[in-house]
């Protein structure tokens, strides 16, 4: 099938709640009648930096690109991707190193590797013309800035501004664990002489990458139900782990929730303004979709979390993140079963989007 006109894809992070990501996806490859990835650039940030680089990796074969997530997740186990680090637990307690986080992702770096580390594969695809772009974005420690790493075959895509740089480069792995490195839980990584964590804690702009490599139209895979309470309620106090999971919430979903509203106010504006006048300013209107979950992901995760290792359960006991919200362990819990739950959640809201897609992709 051709497509008019140019089609983005923004897959924000979620932690382990970025399974739900590969069920909508699942779900468009079946109601979209094409056999490459009907989207011209992708955009990721923190675990939706990763998937967005399996499908770009594939770009030409989109129902192989989905299956190769769909088992990526669903055979997942916590321990693929994190252990509790002893050693730097007790140099927490003892303070005679200096920690960079609570967990060891030497696991995530050796999956990260085996299933996605030929880098050279996003090129073939960009020199088939199977995609125009892939973007990841992660937090410059050093700068302050969000820089995005990018590759395209557009050009003139670079920016630099306040607060952000983007950098021609071919992604590889350092750069999926840079965008993913959640705030003390996961370590800062080094590229060249930098260090980086998690692309949510900056990306006040996470529609632009997509923009800058032209696309008109943006779906938005999110993996929170806006229709429900971010906090609590209710005189419960927070513990520090439940404090972490809200923030982590927040940098997750704001700054995307933010953007939006950004593009439908630039949208309107331009509604009622001289076609001409937009141009000139280098403006357009830019058609943005939202799939999110229909369903609390927390909820989920209270069913599934006792899967996680007992390490890890003491671990969030102790930080008091057991139970009451299940906001940090949901983060947290990369376990197959999980997954497949999610998937299957985000499957069914996928298809029930159809109309909408069919306006979409059409």
């Amino acid at each position: 099938m051709q497509f008019k006109g140019s089609a983005g894809l923004i897959l924000p992070g979620g932690g382990a709640l970025a399974a739900y990501q590969v069920g909508v996806l699942k779900a468009i490859a079946e109601l979209v009648d094409s056999e490459a990835l009907p989207f011209d650039s992708i955009s990721g940030v923190s675990a939706g930096a990763i998937n967005a680089a399996a499908l770009a990796q594939d770009a030409g074969n989109f129902i192989d690109a989905v299956a190769h997530l769909e088992r990526l997740w669903t055979e997942l186990s916590t321990t693929d991707v994190f252990t509790l680090d002893y050693g730097l637990m007790r140099g927490f307690m003892a303070k005679t190193n200096k920690p960079q986080s609570f967990l060891n992702i030497a696991p995530l770096t050796e999956l990260l590797q085996r299933e996605l580390g030929d880098d050279k594969l996003v090129k073939i695809q960009l020199k088939n013309g199977h995609l125009k772009g892939l973007a990841v974005t992660a937090s410059n420690y050093s700068t302050g800035e969000a820089t995005t790493f990018f590759e395209s075959s557009i050009e003139s895509l670079y920016w630099h501004d306040r607060r952000r740089d983007s950098v021609r480069t071919c992604i590889g792995v350092p750069h999926l664990l840079a965008s993913a490195a959640l705030p003390l839980l996961f370590p800062p990584q080094r590229i060249d002489n930098e260090y980086f964590v998690d692309g949510s804690l900056r990306m006040n702009e996470p529609l632009r990458p997509v923009i800058k490599m032209g696309a008109d139209r943006i779906l938005v895979i999110g993996v929170r139900n806006e229709t429900l309470p971010l906090g609590d309620e209710g005189e419960y106090q927070p513990g520090v782990a439940e404090i972490a999971g809200f923030t982590l919430d927040s940098l997750f979903a704001e700054n995307l929730n933010t953007d939006i509203a950004r593009m439908k106010q630039i949208n309107n504006i331009l509604n009622h303004t001289n076609w001409k006048q937009g141009r000139e300013n280098n403006l357009k209107q830019i058609k943005v979709m939202v799939i999110r979950p229909s369903q609390d992901l927390r909820v989920i995760a209270a069913r599934f979390a006792v899967k996680l290792p007992r390490g890890i359960r003491l671990f969030l006991r102790t930080i008091g993140g057991w139970g009451h919200e299940w906001r940090l362990p949901s983060f947290l819990l990369f376990e197959g079963v999980f997954a497949r739950e999610l998937i299957n959640l985000g499957y069914y809201d996928g298809l029930k989007q159809q109309p909408k897609m069919n306006a979409f992709f059409s």
